[in-house]
Formats: structure tokens, C-alpha cells, sequence
């Protein structure tokens, strides 16, 4: 399986980017890991960009405040259950100051909220990573959860 993140922001003003990067390394011991910043722009071109970088046949998470919350051994499990379907790739969308394009969320498979309070991007993008390395060690028993 393969994972792949799509956020709007930028990168070099991102203090948080040397922690995401450090949850990125850890990630590609489990699976591959892709990381794509797209440059804010109109959410119309967003949207294109998103959709256009998002495969066919993968599967499509929108992270919306809006979206089912989850704890992180409930997310494992669910994680867990797209590795066992076989989903080979599957794509993590999150958006800008603007939040997601309509178009994005519509298309996708699931929305996801890490939070009810609205979180900066850059915030929401650090927190996906983390726990989607949590997810990883969770299902792999590896004692980083505890």
C-alpha cells in the first residue's frame, strides 16, 4: 500500500515542517509515503490539482473538521481494514485557509475530522502524519502508542 498527502501551504514557512518530516520517515519503515504541498491558490485550481494528482482506483480521505472523529485505535482499525481490502493507495486531502473545495469533498470516500474546532492547515497536516504513524504502530505492536 501506498500513502499519500495532499495540503495547500508553504512548506519553507512551515515551522512544523521539520516534525512532519521526521513522522514521514518514520511512516516509509511501514508503507511509501508521499507528501505534496500544493502553493495556495483559487480553490478551483486546488480542486483540479488535488483530483488530478488523486489516482483512480485509490482511496480519496478529505480531513474537514465536519468529518467523522475517530480515537486512534478506532483509526487503526479502520486503517487496518484498508490495508486488508487491498486498497493500493490511499490519499489524504487536506486544504488551505479555505478549507477544501466542495468539489474535493464530494469526491471523496470519507471525510475525517481531527478535531470539532477549526485547526490551521499546517496544524491539521502535522496531526494527520502523527496519527497516521500511530495508526501504523498500533497495528504493528510497536510500543510507540503507550
Amino acid at each position: 500500500m501506498k500513502i499519500k498527502l495532499i495540503s495547500v501551504g508553504k512548506v519553507k514557512a512551515d515551522p512544523a515542517e521539520p516534525l512532519v518530516r521526521d513522522y514521514q520517515a518514520r511512516i516509509n519503515r511501514f508503507f511509501s509515503f508521499e507528501d505534496l504541498v500544493l502553493k495556495p491558490d483559487r480553490n478551483d485550481r486546488i480542486a483540479a490539482r488535488m483530483l488530478k494528482d488523486a489516482s483512480k482506483g485509490q482511496l480519496l480521505i478529505a480531513m474537514d473538521e465536519l468529518g467523522q472523529q475517530y480515537t486512534s485505535r478506532s483509526f487503526s482499525k479502520l486503517f487496518s481494514s484498508w490495508m486488508n481490502m487491498g486498497h493500493g493507495l490511499v490519499t489524504f486531502v487536506i486544504g488551505g485557509a479555505d478549507g477544501l473545495p466542495s468539489t474535493v469533498k464530494k469526491k471523496a470516500d470519507l471525510t475525517i475530522g481531527l478535531s470539532k474546532m477549526t485547526l490551521p492547515h499546517r496544524l491539521a497536516r502535522l496531526l494527520t502524519v502523527e496519527q497516521i504513524y500511530r495508526a501504523l504502530c498500533i497495528i504493528n505492536n510497536v510500543p510507540y502508542q503507550k
